[in-house]
């Protein structure tokens, strides 16, 4: 089935290629975009050509890195992803995140993966970081949830901007 990890409630695996609809659910939904990309969605096309390419790709760090489906393991319903990945941008860093679908959002869901995801740089001696929209604050209190600190404020490099600064939380191991 090829699981990647689980907690009490969810376990994520690898995406497949062709499972371009379940991106789609979440970056067709202007209000799961509201603070990735100041709610502009992705075409079905767009999501096809773009984004499992790229999360294709978020594979070749070897088997403990990648961007993940999330699923209930109750109900098998998938409701989102999860990432953990090398940081682009700080050395022996690993990049936490997370997307939900709105029909999952305020269960927990995205803390109780978080907290495993960090346990597991932790374990692998990585300082762990994240990263959001400064008024995403349903993220960043999943981000604190999960023991990690504000380090920084920072203007994001993505298109279009919410012409805000966006802040960098981290935890040191």
């Amino acid at each position: 089935m090829n699981e990647f990890t689980s907690t009490k409630r969810i376990h994520l695996r690898k995406f497949r290629k062709e499972q371009v609809e379940l991106l789609y659910q979440l970056n067709g939904d202007p209000e799961v975009m509201k603070y990735i990309t100041p709610g502009k969605t992705m075409t079905y096309n767009e999501v096809k050509l773009r984004s499992i390419p790229r999360i294709m790709k978020s594979y070749s760090n070897g088997k403990d890195f990648g961007i993940f489906p999330a699923y209930l393991k109750r109900t098998e319903n998938y409701i989102g992803w999860f990432q953990y990945e090398p940081d682009s941008y700080i050395n022996d860093a690993v990049e936490i995140g997370w997307r939900l679908k709105r029909d999952f959002w305020g269960h927990g869901y995205a803390t109780e993966v978080a907290k495993a995801l960090v346990k597991k740089g932790q374990d692998m001696g990585k300082l762990i970081v994240a990263r959001a929209m400064i008024d995403n604050k349903a993220s960043i209190r999943v981000m604190e949830k999960a023991g990690l600190k504000f380090a920084e404020k920072f203007w994001g490099e993505y298109e279009p901007h919410s012409d805000k600064p966006d802040v960098r939380y981290e935890l040191k191991t």
